[in-house]
């Protein structure tokens, strides 16, 4: 590709036109993969397992906890066996598991057949403020003293692909937050403490232990643009756990997941980067760009003085590309965004 390139010195300073070159996104991890229980090792353990692996990572890619609920995944799952890249059986304490690995390419063809969203790997963590109620105080939770909740909300965390994050709960903390004012919900002191911990994405649990054996919990999500809650009972832990998870990770999904193009290839969002002043600037431009996994190819049209011009396939609407570009790149969005257009401005770090 570079000796399309005509000149850079110093600013870009003239037009330059490329061939048609496309920068094909690739992308493969455990992103893709899932470890599920089965009875044995048998064909039927294996059919069987494949659907739960596969239903787990297009929950997880999705953000969409519902998703089999679609008819075209429906039938998708039906056939994971068939569909199933890479798999291996292994056994813990004598329960069995299966690890199934789906290709990335098939997850995104699945979803864009079944017109649902897709929410790429690089998302942000959780942090989370959890008060227990007990008979004469009320403490913040600790891995010494509620080890097993933490591990099981750290775990549902992860299989829906977010790092979950706790606070150190050190002399800082003291100083900014009580476990009353976590109680209380006071959102304004909540949001200051969790600042040094670099992220807006905050999920508050009030958790009480009833009498019954029963256990109540009091879940709240907040950032910056959003706040949703939700109590639930139950006499286990897990439906009590999730009920907390859900309502982050939803709230999280309806907010970064975004549509595929339904046919890939047939249309493009034309993308203008300005402030694109050196060769070093376009690598970094073009590079960000290319690492996005929603994106199926990526074209340069042109180079002038600082403007940069692509067009990039695998996306529904410019609106999309906005919401999957990287929080604390240098890349912002510049202007009104329309339907197939956006205009970005590659600012100082």
């Amino acid at each position: 590709m570079l000796n399309l390139i005509r000149t850079f010195k110093g600013r870009i300073g003239q037009i330059v036109l490329f061939s048609a070159v496309a920068f094909p996104v690739f992308g493969q991890s455990d992103f893709y993969a899932a470890r599920v229980e089965v009875p044995d090792r048998s064909d039927a353990a294996l059919a069987s397992g494949a659907r739960e692996a596969l239903n787990r990572v297009l929950i997880r890619v999705s953000g969409n906890e519902e998703i089999a609920k679609n008819p075209t995944v429906a039938a998708a799952l039906r056939v994971a066996r068939d569909r199933v890249s890479i798999y291996s059986f292994g056994q813990e304490g004598g329960q069995v598991y299966l690890q199934a690995t789906f290709d990335d390419v098939l997850v995104k063809s699945i979803l864009r057949e079944s017109d649902a969203t897709f929410w790429s790997e690089d998302r942000p963590p959780v942090l989370l403020w959890l008060v227990v109620d007990e008979p004469y105080s009320r403490r913040f939770a600790t891995v010494s003293q509620d080890g097993a909740l933490l591990l099981e909300l750290s775990e549902a965390f992860a299989a829906r692909g977010i790092d979950l994050r706790l606070p150190l709960l050190d002399l800082e903390d003291a100083a900014k937050l009580s476990p009353e004012m976590v109680w209380q919900r006071v959102a304004r002191r909540i949001r200051s403490a969790s600042q040094r911990y670099g992220t807006e994405h905050i999920l508050v649990g009030r958790y009480v232990q009833l009498t019954t054996g029963s256990q109540l919990a009091d879940w709240l999500y907040l950032d910056s643009e959003d706040q949703r809650q939700v109590q639930v009972q139950g006499s286990k832990t897990t439906p009590v756990v999730l009920a907390g998870v859900d309502l982050a990770v939803d709230a999280m999904a309806d907010r970064y997941a975004v549509t595929l193009e339904s046919t890939p290839g047939q249309s493009f969002i034309a993308v203008t980067v300005t402030g694109v002043e050196s060769f070093t600037d376009y690598q970094s431009v073009v590079g960000i760009l290319r690492q996005l996994p929603v994106l199926d190819s990526l074209m340069i049209d042109e180079i002038y003085k600082d403007r940069l011009g692509v067009r990039v396939t695998g996306l529904s609407n410019a609106e999309a590309l906005a919401r999957v570009l990287p929080g604390r790149s240098r890349l912002v969005v510049s202007g009104d965004v329309s339907a197939n257009r956006i205009n970005l401005h590659w600012g100082q770090p």
